[in-house]
């Protein structure tokens, strides 16, 4: 167990100390590949915000105790801005990204890689809070705290003076400090103490790594927390009645469809196939496409013209037959990582897609971005625009006609593919989902994966991208096979 308590132990016990807790006790997992990346990109975020003050003094890696020490000799010192400052107030430890003198006091800074109008401002506010009130708790006085957020109109190549809008949130961070003072005591006796605190359900409980096996899920096959899309007001009202086995959810608690069919497949065990399934897959025209996009976006932009976490389309691959028992083909595009190669990509996407029959997509990922290929190339709109016509979308398909327990909750394809089609994964694959994509094409724009590296990494793309598709096949055939089922019709009937 820890004997300090950090930012993303108090940020995590802000949304339930049970979680916070045992989080505190756990060995720190490794990040993946993608969660380096995160944190590389980060990393290069925070130099070019110490880019606008070149005086400052950074204060180096490793241990609080000693880094907290060269902070207090840099302000004992004088110096005027102090980068990574570290402070350690027992228990609460924790650094400031820019640390600048002002009026008598200190000017307490946070670069974060959200855009200056986020729709998360609260947690930002909360990150600096906590930051606030550990300085203020070390004895510094705090005359101003700023948020370093992005800056929409940053193109590639711009400085690090039009990066960064610096949002004053003085009022709303002491008045949060404040708060958070008056329960610090409490919440660390809480993480420290030998007694698990007392868990409750909440929306968090969802993202929490031991809700299954060690806190109020344990033992259960099925929770409520797999009722699809259950507004939070719902969910507090089976908290607040100790409901957490999905088998004990009330009848009057006024679940739509798609939720009363996702409890009654979870509390019997089978899957539920309405007989609607047939009309739903009848509007499909064959031939059938079957097409899936990849893009990178990244904090900092990769191409000429393009701003900070731009979506750049960058890959595609399209499987097809002309009729159900007829062979299956695929055509694939992969963009050089060098430069921007959408006019490329959409030319290639509006040949290989044809002129006829459904093309079947997962979610309105695909119809965004074709739609973003329009506002790009206007020239493209119009065979684009017959594109967007054709779109048969599986997604709600699914989520309003099946239900397998094995979804618990979830209509991702990452869920519905195991739980339909058992012989189908993404196990083995060393590019195995979209975030391990996006930091692979990512590393080779960035010229970090170079020589016969390159074209290794270039075919695990394709690999992978090339299972998405073909997973929307299989997902198809197995509709085609429960509907045939459901109805007693012959499968050719419905293709």
């Amino acid at each position: 167990m820890q004997n300090k308590i950090t930012k993303s132990d108090w940020l995590a016990a802000q949304q339930c100390l049970g979680m916070a807790w045992y989080a505190f006790r756990a060995d720190p997992a490794a990040p993946d590949e993608a969660g380096l990346f995160r944190m590389q990109q980060g990393q290069e975020e925070g130099s070019l915000a110490r880019e606008l003050y070149p005086n400052g003094v950074l204060v180096p890696l490793g241990p609080v105790e000693r880094a907290a020490g060269i902070t207090r000799q840099c302000i004992a010192e004088g110096v005027d801005t102090i980068f990574e400052a570290a402070f350690d107030a027992a228990p609460f430890v924790a650094r400031a990204d820019i640390l600048k003198r002002l009026n008598g006091g200190w000017h307490v800074m946070e670069v974060k890689s959200s855009f200056s109008d986020t729709s998360s401002m609260a947690d930002r506010i909360d990150d600096l809070a906590y930051t606030v009130m550990v300085l203020r708790r070390s004895g510094l006085r705090i005359a101003r705290t700023s948020l370093l957020l992005l800056s929409r109109e940053f193109r590639f190549g711009d400085g690090a003076d039009r990066l960064f809008v610096d949002v004053d949130k003085t009022p709303e961070v002491l008045a949060r400090t404040a708060e958070f003072d008056a329960v610090a005591a409490s919440c660390a006796s809480a993480l420290f103490r030998d007694e698990r605190p007392s868990p409750k359900l909440g929306s968090v409980c969802r993202e929490c790594a031991v809700f299954g096996d060690q806190c109020l899920g344990q033992a259960l096959t099925h929770t409520v927390l797999e009722i699809p899309s259950l507004h939070y007001k719902r969910l507090q009202q089976l908290s607040a009645e100790g409901i957490v086995d999905i088998s004990q959810v009330p009848n009057d608690l006024k679940l739509n469809d798609r939720q009363q069919r996702a409890v009654n497949s979870s509390v019997s065990g089978q899957m539920i196939v309405e007989t609607s399934l047939g009309n739903a897959l009848g509007g499909i025209i064959w031939p059938c496409y079957y097409l899936d996009f990849e893009t990178v976006a990244t904090v900092l932009p990769l191409y000429a013209g393009q701003g900070c976490h731009q979506q750049v389309l960058t890959q595609f691959s399209i499987h097809h037959w002309d009729r159900i028992d007829d062979e299956l083909h695929h055509s694939e595009y992969l963009a050089d990582a060098t430069s921007d190669c959408q006019r490329e990509l959409a030319e290639r996407l509006i040949h290989d897609l044809g002129q006829h029959g459904s093309i079947m997509v997962y979610t309105g990922f695909e119809k965004t971005r074709i739609t973003g290929l329009q506002g790009l190339f206007p020239d493209l709109a119009q065979p684009l625009q017959a594109i967007l016509d054709r779109l048969v979308d599986l997604h709600p398909i699914i989520a309003d006609h099946v239900y397998h327990p094995h979804f618990r909750g979830s209509f991702s394809i990452k869920k519905v593919l195991p739980a339909l089609v058992t012989d189908l994964s993404y196990e083995g694959l060393p590019i195995c989902d979209g975030e391990m994509a996006v930091t692979q094409f990512a590393r080779m724009a960035r010229g970090e994966i170079v020589g016969d590296d390159i074209e290794i990494t270039r075919r695990q793309l394709l690999e992978y991208c090339k299972v998405d598709t073909l997973a929307m096949v299989r997902l198809h055939e197995k509709l085609l096979e429960l509907a045939s089922s459901t109805y007693g019709l012959q499968r050719t009937a419905l293709s």
